[in-house]
């Protein structure tokens, strides 16, 4: 089994994260037509224990940046893609529809705060496309 990659961890950690965060039942609400109930399953029964995080992923919620944390992650994953080759199936799946699942925005509104410096030049704010 290859190990798993820089790249594949750096999209999975604020994953991992922001499942946490959101709770296991969230994240099958807004991504079920997205993600198999298999790869779902595994997830949850990887890093929740009843419907809460369990130790290593809250630690790697408290500290993103710290790489004991992150290994502990990876090598829970590692270690699970080892005792059943089929959950690569799943960590493959999940990394292939994860770019789509956290890049979709909707609703959503650019704000601006504070005085905005045009430097003499037209400024146009808002979606009525006015000049101020």
């Amino acid at each position: 089994m290859p190990l798993l990659t820089t790249t594949t961890l750096a999209v999975l950690y604020p994953f991992l994260i922001e499942l946490a965060k959101k709770g296991a039942d969230k994240i099958v609400e807004t991504s079920s037509e997205k993600l198999t109930s298999g790869s779902i399953s595994w997830l949850k029964s990887l890093f929740f224990k009843d419907d809460e995080p369990k130790k290593a992923l809250k630690e790697l919620i408290n500290e993103p940046e710290n790489v004991e944390k992150q290994t502990a992650i990876k090598t829970l994953v590692e270690n699970s893609i080892e005792d059943n080759p089929e959950y690569e199936n799943y960590l493959n799946e999940l990394l292939d529809k994860l770019p789509k699942i956290e890049n979709n925005i909707s609703n959503s509104k650019n704000v601006i705060t504070g005085n905005v410096n045009t430097g003499g030049g037209n400024f146009i704010n808002g979606d009525g496309n006015q000049m101020s």
